[in-house]
């Protein structure tokens, strides 16, 4: 149901429900529960909850059995094929597709059997990019980096609200107190967003960024960092350097300031800031993506991880 995987401890009387909770012996969520999980009881035991197929019979609903569901569904789809082609059929997979094992296995089977490309989903809405990110980095394009949120001193969080999320494309349950930890060890939260969210409320920092602007304020940062010798990979090898530095050259801090919104010393410090501390981490999520350089803003945010030696 939700990438943030808590542990879930459910007491039953009979086939009751009697009480969910978080379990607290989960070494990941430690006991933490969001309003989805604490709502499972209800969501099951609805009585308006279909428990059989229905039809629509003029303006009502009638119950059928399964074989005459699966017969009906069958024949609709082939006679939609036979008059207009397999690519009148549209599909759209949301997440859950990718977390129950029947849908990942029956339905990806039966999806590509019906030979459409007109397949959309949750992942083609908001995470291609970081896909294709990867893909060219890293040779596949589920090889998605993660931050260590647990271990950092900073996080930068740039298009991406991980307290409504619980960090998606992260899985950390209870970002709350994930965050608070940065701060309570002496560690700092920074958020880059249009809009003033729930991280950005409990951030250090939050500096507004014009919407779309994210690869420039990136490009800016890359830019610094190799102005200043402040490029460390590391232990990772890595080519196309030059390039880059090219590329970042296009942008210096006062262009990218008047674009993105954000002030030139703003932009260096957070370079500065990323590159000289030790355990440090750039997030970027679904603000990252659904822009019109979604996918080099996506690049960028791994790329300037590794210039920084916070890569692997």
């Amino acid at each position: 149901m939700c990438e943030a995987t808590c542990g879930v401890a459910v007491t039953v009387e009979g086939d009751r429900v009697v009480s969910v909770r978080g379990d607290e012996q989960d070494p990941f969520s430690k006991g933490y529960i969001c309003p989805k999980g604490t709502a499972l009881a209800d969501l099951h035991h609805d009585p308006d909850r279909l428990t059989r197929p229905v039809v629509r019979d003029g303006e009502s609903w009638r119950e059928v059995g399964w074989d005459e569901a699966f017969d009906l569904v069958a024949s609709k789809l082939n006679a939609v094929r036979a008059k207009h082609g397999k690519h009148a059929i549209g599909v759209y997979q949301g997440n859950p597709t990718a977390h129950n094992l029947g849908l990942l296995t029956y339905g990806q089977l039966l999806l590509r059997t019906l030979g459409t490309k007109n397949a959309y989903s949750a992942t083609s809405l908001d995470q291609l990019p970081h896909m294709l990110a990867a893909l060219l980095l890293f040779g596949n394009q589920l090889l998605m980096p993660v931050p260590d949120v647990d271990r950092t001193d900073l996080f930068i969080c740039l298009g991406a609200n991980p307290l409504a999320s619980n960090g998606s494309l992260m899985t950390a349950p209870d970002m709350k107190s994930r965050l608070k930890s940065i701060r309570d060890r002496g560690g700092k939260v920074i958020v880059l967003d249009p809009r003033r969210t729930e991280t950005a409320e409990k951030a250090d920092q939050h500096l507004f960024i014009k919407p779309g602007s994210d690869a420039v304020l990136l490009l800016a940062m890359i830019g610094v960092l190799f102005d200043e010798g402040l490029v460390n990979l590391g232990r990772l090898q890595a080519n196309g350097l030059e390039p880059l530095r090219a590329a970042a050259a296009k942008w210096p801090l006062e262009r990218a300031a008047r674009v993105t919104g954000i002030d030139a010393g703003e932009i260096r410090g957070l370079a500065r800031a990323l590159a000289t501390t030790k355990r440090a981490v750039l997030y970027g999520r679904i603000g990252v993506c659904t822009q019109q350089f979604g996918g080099l803003a996506a690049w960028l945010c791994y790329t300037i991880n590794a210039l920084t030696g916070h890569l692997d």
